[in-house]
C-alpha cells in the first residue's frame, strides 16, 4: 500500500494523508522501554508507505528526538521536515518558554545540525511566550524563511484569532491543536481553517492509545509514563468513556478493521486539510495505522460514532 497525499496548506507542497509524530520514541510514555533503532525503522518504513510528514521538537528529550530523526530520514528526498520551536526541555523533565527572536533563530540552527537537513520545511510556534510579543517571535520565524532555512510555519493553538493575529505579519500553512473522535474541542478552529486553506495536524488521533481499543480500566502505568499523572486515564475515567471504545469496537468489526483505523478515519474524513498525526514507535504499528488511509467510513459509521465525544455530554475526560 501507498497512502495517497494531501497538500499541505497554499504553498502547494504534499504530505501523506497521515503523518507520523515522533515525540513518544524518546520518552514520554515508557520511557524505559526506548527503543531507538527500532524507532528508525518505524521512520524509514513510513517514508516507503508515502507517510513523508515526519514531525518533531527541539524540546523533545530534549535535542534527542531531532538527532534520532536525523539519523532515520538522512538522505532521503522523500521525507517532510517538521519541527518546533518556543519551549526549552530540561534533563528534569521541566519546559519552559522561550519564543525571543534570537533564541528562535539560534534554535532554528541547531536543529538544522541535528536534523541533518538544510531546510526545515515545516517550522512551527510550540507556545506563546508572555515576555515577547506573538508578532515579534513570528516575524523572526519569517526570517528564517527569506533566509532559506525554512520552507513554511506553522503555529500550535486552540484559538482562530491567534492565527489570525499572525497571518497578518506571514503566511501560516498549518495548525497543530489536539484533534480526535474522544477531544473535539477544536472544531471551531479546523472549519476556520478550512475556509482559509489552512492545514491542520491533528495530534493525539488516537486519544494518547485511548482510542486503540487496548486500554483497560484496570490498566496502571509506569511512573515514567505521563498518563499516569493524567486524570483522563484514571481507572474511573476509563471506565466512565468506555462508551467510545465500544462504538469504535462495533464500526472497526464491520469494516474489518482495528478500532484504531477507525479513529483515525473518522479523523481524516472531518476534511481534506486535516493530517493526524500518528505517534507510533513501532514498525508493525505503523502499517496497521496507515490503512486507515482506505478505510472509507458510511453514512452509518457517521451516526454510530456522533455521540462519541465525552465533552459534548460531559463525560470524565
Amino acid at each position: 500500500m501507498h497512502v495517497a497525499p494531501r497538500r499541505l496548506g497554499s504553498w502547494g507542497y504534499e504530505v501523506g494523508s497521515v503523518g507520523l509524530g515522533c515525540m513518544s520514541m524518546t520518552g514520554v510514555y515508557d520511557v524505559e522501554q526506548r527503543q531507538d533503532e527500532r524507532s528508525e525503522q518505524t521512520i524509514r518504513r513510513a517514508l516507503d508507505l508515502g507517510v513523508t510528514l515526519i514531525d518533531t521538537a527541539d524540546s523533545y528529550g530534549p535535542f534527542t528526538n531531532e538527532l534520532l530523526v536525523g539519523r532515520a530520514v538522512a538522505g532521503n528526498p522523500d521525507a517532510v521536515l517538521s519541527t518546533k520551536v518556543g519551549l526549552v526541555g530540561r534533563s528534569d523533565g521541566q519546559q519552559l518558554r522561550n519564543a525571543r527572536p534570537d533564541h528562535i533563530v539560534s534554535a532554528a540552527d541547531a536543529s538544522l545540525r541535528r536534523l541533518r537537513a538544510e531546510r526545515i520545511d515545516l517550522y512551527t510556534l510550540h507556545t506563546s511566550d508572555p515576555d515577547v510579543p506573538l508578532a515579534d517571535s513570528w516575524e523572526a520565524m519569517a526570517g528564517l524563511v527569506a533566509a532559506g532555512k525554512v520552507r513554511s510555519l506553522g503555529l500550535m493553538t486552540t484559538h482562530p484569532e491567534v492565527v489570525a493575529h499572525v497571518q497578518q505579519h506571514f503566511p501560516v500553512t498549518a495548525v497543530f491543536t489536539e484533534f480526535s473522535l474522544w477531544r473535539q474541542g477544536s472544531r471551531e478552529l479546523i472549519d476556520w481553517c478550512a475556509s482559509r486553506d489552512i492545514s491542520v495536524l491533528a495530534t493525539r488521533p488516537l486519544g494518547r492509545g485511548f482510542l486503540t481499543g487496548t486500554l483497560s480500566p484496570s490498566r496502571t502505568f509506569a511512573w515514567t509514563d505521563l498518563r499516569s499523572k493524567l486524570p483522563q486515564f484514571s481507572a474511573e475515567s476509563l471506565a466512565d468513556n468506555r462508551t467510545v471504545v465500544d462504538r469504535l469496537k462495533s464500526v472497526a468489526r464491520r469494516h474489518r478493521a482495528t478500532p484504531a483505523q477507525v479513529a483515525l478515519a473518522w479523523v481524516q474524513a472531518q476534511g481534506e486539510h486535516i493530517v493526524p498525526l500518528m505517534g507510533t514507535k513501532r514498525p508493525d504499528h505503523l502499517e496497521e495505522n496507515a490503512r486507515a488511509a482506505e478505510l472509507r467510513l458510511t453514512e452509518d459509521d457517521f451516526a454510530q460514532l456522533a455521540g462519541a465525544d465525552p465533552e459534548a455530554d460531559g463525560a470524565s475526560v
